[in-house]
């Protein structure tokens, strides 16, 4: 999955990637993100339905857990309903994400960014 350039394999990877840096996350957030990611890394972005499908295989596989719930949004008084998912942290799948070369490529960019914001 990690090493995978197209089709749901590589959104299944973003997927991953993306709950790497923050354990769990919103499906809305997780799109998001996956969107920030690839156009920081100039790359295609997904579809969220193509982000859904690539979380219900990954949830099929056990490399995430899904909750149907309710998340507090400022659109509705009674929340909207949303899937929050959360990386099974492994051993094995840790490792594999420490060694991703495009998270730690993303993580370099963004640290670069944070550090000329904090210098100027």
């Amino acid at each position: 999955m990690l090493g995978s350039r197209e089709g749901l394999e590589k959104v299944m990877g973003d997927v991953l990637r993306v709950l790497a840096l923050y354990r769990r996350l919103w499906l809305t957030e997780i799109v998001l993100e996956i969107e920030g990611m690839n156009t920081t890394l100039s790359e295609s972005i997904p579809t969220r339905k193509d982000v859904e499908k690539a979380v219900k295989e990954l949830s099929t596989l056990g490399y995430v857990y899904v909750e149907k719930r309710l998340r507090s949004s400022l659109q509705s008084e009674s929340g909207v309903e949303d899937l929050l998912v959360t990386l099974n942290e492994t051993p094995e799948l840790l490792t594999a994400l420490a060694n991703d070369e495009k998270l730690n490529k993303y993580v370099a960019v963004m640290y670069s960014l944070l550090r000329k914001e904090r210098s100027q």
